[in-house]
């Protein structure tokens, strides 16, 4: 029945989320390229959730819509849909990572925003940490994130995003695109406020990335909310993230 009914749950987030983009998406273009968004805004409110999308079942999409319903504050929502499979770079491309930084300014310096928060799982929580490396003063709620991304993506269902990241694919370029994150974080000037970290010792990902990940974390003075659980499949991320997530931005926004 439980299985009937997470079935249900994702088909009604997906046309909701359809729904919304038809609705409401933009393009904002810098740099030579363009990001896909939809930004719903809250004129009371000094918060802003902003949403890193995840993969999905080889399509792009946004994440969370339906989760984040509840928050009543400003909200940015994006889209990778980026490479020659339209999957996704997480945002890591030299343009694409100037283009999404700079919306992100402009929509937090539009919003007045003082409560930032990064926010997103897998593919969408390497964005989000990432990211609270090139923009001050955020909080980021993230779950189980790929860490070594070269390795992650050089299999043959992801060798376009492998590809459209690096351009040139080499021994050399892998390597700095395996050890970016870890020298952003042990070297960047901005930092996160704080990092709330959900993810599984049961599952792959933590073995490949996410202890490493954490090593550097803590290696570098951040701090770290840890929400660990024993679950066997990444998969299962879609069960256990999401109220966490809800938990977390109660606390941060104090709402029930």
């Amino acid at each position: 029945m439980s299985k009937t009914w997470d079935k249900i749950k994702r088909g009604i987030n997906h046309y909701h989320t359809k729904y919304a983009a038809y609705l409401y998406e933009k393009n904002y273009e810098a740099f030579g390229t363009r990001v896909k968004y939809m930004w719903f805004k809250k004129s009371d409110s000094s918060t802003l959730l902003v949403s890193f999308p995840g993969f999905d079942a080889g399509m792009a999409k946004y994440n969370y819509m339906r989760t984040l319903l509840p928050f009543k504050c400003h909200k940015l929502f994006l889209l990778d849909d980026f490479s020659d499979n339209h999957t996704g770079c997480y945002f890591v491309e030299e343009h694409v990572e100037q283009c999404t930084k700079q919306l992100i300014e402009t929509i937090i310096k539009m919003t007045r925003a003082t409560n930032v928060v990064f926010l997103g799982s897998s593919k969408g929580g390497y964005s989000a940490l990432n990211f609270s490396f090139l923009i001050p003063h955020v909080q980021v709620v993230i779950g189980s994130p790929q860490y070594r991304l070269a390795i992650y993506l050089d299999t043959p269902g992801t060798q376009a995003n492998l590809r459209f990241i690096l351009g040139t694919v080499t021994p050399e370029t892998k390597n700095n695109l395996n050890n970016r994150l870890s020298q952003r974080i042990l070297s960047s000037a901005i930092r996160p406020q704080r990092v709330f970290f959900h993810y599984s010792k049961g599952e792959h990902t933590f073995e490949e990335h996410v202890k490493d990940m954490l090593s550097d974390l803590h290696k570098a003075g951040i701090q770290v909310i840890e929400d660990v659980h024993h679950y066997s499949q990444h998969g299962q991320l879609v069960e256990y993230y999401p109220p966490y997530l809800v938990k977390v931005l109660s606390q941060l926004l104090k709402q029930p």
